[in-house]
């Protein structure tokens, strides 16, 4: 059994205005494809670019990441320095060893001596006593 979906054209039965008609539809569908095709390929280049830049900014991220943790551990054992080395004990077993010096035997206080005061009165200073002049 034969079918037959279109009857046969003859060659000169087809006009011009018809072949134009096939040509300008084959041709416009035919650069909507390439027109997707290439869109899709840029879409997929910028989708590519953006991935590139967010792995190299999450690099940058960690590196700093890690030099704060750095930083926090360099802080924290700085402290522990500073504690150990504001120790009482020790600043006065290194001033005894190595300085010599020894506490004193007995603590003097001294009376303060109020400005205008009737047991002790002082008199106020002549001139700007915090100047930079001649001493």
């Amino acid at each position: 059994m034969i079918a037959i979906l279109r009857p046969p054209r003859s060659l000169g039965s087809t006009t011009a205005g018809d072949d134009v008609r096939r040509r300008s539809k084959g041709l416009s569908f035919g650069r909507l494809g390439c027109l997707i095709v290439a869109a899709f390929f840029v879409a997929l280049f910028g989708v590519a670019s953006f991935h590139g830049v967010v792995v190299a900014e999450q690099f940058e991220f960690d590196r700093l990441q890690g030099r704060l943790e750095d930083g926090h551990q360099r802080a924290q054992v700085l402290r522990n320095e500073v504690a150990r080395l504001e120790n009482p004990d020790r600043i006065l077993k290194a001033a005894e060893g190595r300085l010599g010096l020894v506490p004193p035997q007995e603590r003097l206080q001294l009376d303060v001596a109020l400005s205008g005061g009737p047991d002790a009165p002082l008199r106020p200073p002549i001139g700007n006593p915090f100047s930079g002049g001649s001493r």
